[in-house]
């Protein structure tokens, strides 16, 4: 009987155009993000080409050799060597990207600016550590160690430094968990399932209970767990065919380009602002690939959607009315969403809300506890905080829907 009635609703949900509108849209959306992603790669490419740095180095030169003139007639020696040095250093980049232009590029200069990067960044933690200033700067110094792990890494399996704005899958997922991230994600749900159960006291259900009793629990159920697999799959498989399409249309594999998670921090007063803030704790972070943090990212992300589900499921079993219900839903889950991020109070407790979770790759690669200033934003506390979610919501429903007289 429980099959029969998981089918019945697979049926019914996937005959409603509500579900296929969301669907759509989605869809469209997910082919904005991969459109945004693209665009911002041919931005960036514009900006750091030969031909628009040796126009910013022009116009910079223009700007301060008018700017010297002033400075000799001020007689403030302070201010002309500044703008002298300022000079100098943009006469060395409009010389050097003019020979970039004339020239080009070798195919293995990226090996020599990796090396020198590597060269400067040991020299750095050097002299942290011949100053005896590591502790004092223990922040700076840390990352410091992480970036020279990450370096080493890429020169040992010889990959290409990224710059971080490149047209590749997994910048898409990470712009497109941050947009799902500050409500989309919460609103959509909230606005597809809100009628799940709400207004289903209807003849044609009586009906059929009077025919053919069937206990509420297991309608309950079978409404749950269809909700649940068609929202899930409503929203992941469309990430991951945005996330194919991307690598297929991309020239950048970086599939195995390092990326660190887990990374733990602590709440220290900071003189210098004058007010709490995160310090990273040492060796808490670890490097994986970036395949291995989009499969994370899109597991916790998951979770959070069933979550999600949970909340508005029960919403749709305590309102008759499918109006009301989405209302609520829609209006709580959006403030809860943008609330945490713009209200100081809320930001102390954010890691209680589980619509604090919707960003997944945040969670993971550990910069949502920077978005909020929490350091109690960790992966095993959003787990505890949206399984209990998950469990509470669903015996909330459960007994509601059990113990009233008429729902369905």
């Amino acid at each position: 009987m429980l099959l029969n009635l998981i089918k019945n609703e697979f049926i019914k949900i996937f005959k409603r155009s509500k579900t296929w509108i969301v669907f759509i849209l989605f869809l469209m959306f997910i082919a904005l993000t991969v459109y945004a992603t693209w665009k911002g790669e041919q931005n960036m490419k514009e900006i750091n080409s030969p031909e628009y740095q040796i126009q910013i180095a022009q116009e910079q030169l223009a700007y301060y050799k008018d700017e010297l003139k002033e400075a000799e007639a001020s007689g403030d020696e302070a201010w002309v060597e500044s703008i002298k040095s300022s000079i100098e250093y943009y006469e060395q980049n409009l010389e050097l990207n003019k020979k970039i232009l004339k020239e080009g590029v070798s195919e293995d200069s990226w090996k020599i600016e990796l090396d020198m990067s590597i060269a400067n960044i040991k020299r750095a933690i050097k002299e942290y550590e011949e100053n005896g200033t590591k502790e004092r700067y223990r922040s700076d110094y840390l990352s410091l160690q992480e970036e020279l792990e990450t370096l080493e890494y890429l020169k040992t399996n010889n990959i290409v430094p990224l710059k971080g704005w490149e047209y590749q899958e997994y910048n898409f997922l990470e712009g497109l968990s941050m947009l799902l991230g500050i409500g989309l994600l919460v609103a959509g749900i909230a606005v597809f399932m809100s009628d799940i159960l709400s207004g289903e006291s209807t003849p044609p259900t009586l009906k059929f209970l009077l025919v053919q009793p069937v206990s509420r629990a297991k309608i309950l159920f079978s409404k749950y767990i269809v909700s649940i697999i068609t929202v899930l799959s409503l929203i992941i498989i469309p990430e991951i065919i945005g996330m194919t399409f991307v690598n297929l249309t991309s020239d950048i594999n970086a599939a195995n380009y390092p990326t660190r998670v887990g990374q733990q921090y602590e709440k220290v007063f900071n003189p210098e602002y004058g007010e709490m803030v995160l310090e990273k704790i040492p060796e808490t972070s670890e490097m994986i690939t970036n395949f291995d943090l989009a499969i994370r990212t899109i597991g916790y992300q998951a979770i959070f959607i069933i979550a999600c589900c949970s909340v508005i499921f029960m919403f749709s079993t305590i309102f008759k009315s499918s109006m009301t219900s989405m209302a609520i839903s829609v209006i709580l889950t959006i403030f809860l969403s943008i609330g945490t991020q713009v209200i100081g109070t809320l930001k102390n407790y954010s890691h209680l809300l589980f619509t604090t979770y919707a960003n997944s790759y945040s969670l993971v690669s550990s910069k949502l506890p920077l978005m909020y200033n929490n350091e109690k934003l960790t992966i095993t506390n959003g787990i505890i905080c949206l399984a209990l979610t998950i469990i509470v919501s669903y015996l909330v429903s459960h007994i509601n829907f059990t113990k009233k007289d008429i729902l369905i």
